[in-house]
C-alpha cells in the first residue's frame, strides 16, 4: 500500500463518525422529521454537497444530505436540515402565511368603493356582481353604467381585451380605447397605455353620453406637460450612441 492510500485510509477512518452517526433531520417545506445519515455520494437528483465543520478542518467536510421521505413534498433534499432548524423555518413560514391570509381576509371583508354612489359590501360581493352583469347585463344600474372603471371591469369579464359593444336594457354601450402608447427610444418596444372610455346611447331618446373622457383628458394633459421620450420629441430626438445598439 502506497503512501497516498495510507493517508486516504487515515482520513476515511477520521471522518467515519460523520457518516455513521444517526441524525434527527427535518424538511422546512413540509415539516416532516425523520432519522437518516449523511453520505459521501448523492442520495437524490438534486443538491450539491454541504460542508460541515469537523475538528480542525477549516474548509469543512463535504457531505450529502438524505432527501425528505414525504412523497408529497417533492423538494427532495432541498431544505433538509437538522430537525430543530427545519421545524423553526417551517413554523416561521407557516406563521407568515397565516398572517398574510388574515390580512387578505380582512382586506377582502372591507367595503369596495368604486365611486361616491357605487359601493359594495365586500370584495366577494363586488366580484359576484361583475359575474352577474357579465351574464345578464340587463341588471346593470344607472350608477354602474355611468362609471367607466366599473364598465371596464364588466367588459373585461365578458369579452376580454379590445373594443366591444354591450346591450343593457334600452342602452347600447360601446367601449373605445384612446391610444396613449408611443415607441421607446430604441424603437424595439412600445410604452404608455390605452385608456378606455365609453359611449352610452339611450335607444329610446337617442341621447349619447360619453363616460370616462375625464380619464382620457387627464392622460392627454400629462403627455402635454411631461412629454413622452426623445424618440417622439423632434426637439430632443438627436439620436443615441450607436454603441448601445440604437438606430
Amino acid at each position: 500500500m502506497g503512501g497516498f492510500e495510507v493517508l486516504q485510509q487515515v482520513k476515511d477512518n477520521m471522518l467515519k463518525p460523520i457518516y455513521e452517526k444517526r441524525r434527527h433531520l427535518g424538511c422546512e417545506w413540509c415539516g416532516t422529521t425523520f432519522y437518516g445519515y449523511y453520505s459521501k455520494e448523492k442520495q437524490s437528483m438534486f443538491g450539491s454537497p454541504c460542508y460541515i465543520k469537523f475538528n480542525d478542518i477549516e474548509e469543512g467536510v463535504p457531505v450529502f444530505i438524505p432527501p425528505c421521505p414525504n412523497e408529497d413534498c417533492g423538494m427532495e433534499n432541498i431544505g433538509v436540515y437538522d430537525a430543530k432548524s427545519a421545524l423553526h423555518h417551517y413554523n416561521k413560514r407557516k406563521e407568515q402565511e397565516r398572517k398574510k391570509a388574515e390580512r387578505k381576509a380582512k382586506k377582502d371583508a372591507m367595503p369596495v368603493k368604486i365611486s361616491k354612489k357605487l359601493t359594495y359590501p365586500n370584495k366577494q360581493a363586488y366580484e359576484d356582481r361583475l359575474d352577474l352583469l357579465a351574464k345578464d347585463p340587463d341588471q346593470m344600474t344607472n350608477y354602474e353604467m355611468m362609471c367607466d372603471y366599473f364598465l371596464d371591469k364588466v367588459f373585461w369579464k365578458k369579452f376580454g381585451k379590445g373594443c366591444h359593444t354591450l346591450q343593457s336594457r334600452h342602452f347600447t354601450i360601446k367601449k373605445r380605447l384612446w391610444n396613449g402608447t408611443y415607441s421607446s427610444n430604441s424603437g424595439k418596444t412600445r410604452m404608455g397605455n390605452f385608456t378606455p372610455y365609453f359611449e352610452v346611447t339611450n335607444n329610446k331618446t337617442g341621447k349619447v353620453r360619453e363616460v370616462g373622457t375625464d380619464s382620457v383628458m387627464f392622460s392627454v394633459k400629462l403627455r402635454q406637460k411631461y412629454g413622452t421620450n426623445r424618440r417622439n420629441d423632434p426637439d430632443r430626438n438627436f439620436g443615441l450612441p450607436n454603441s448601445r445598439g440604437y438606430k
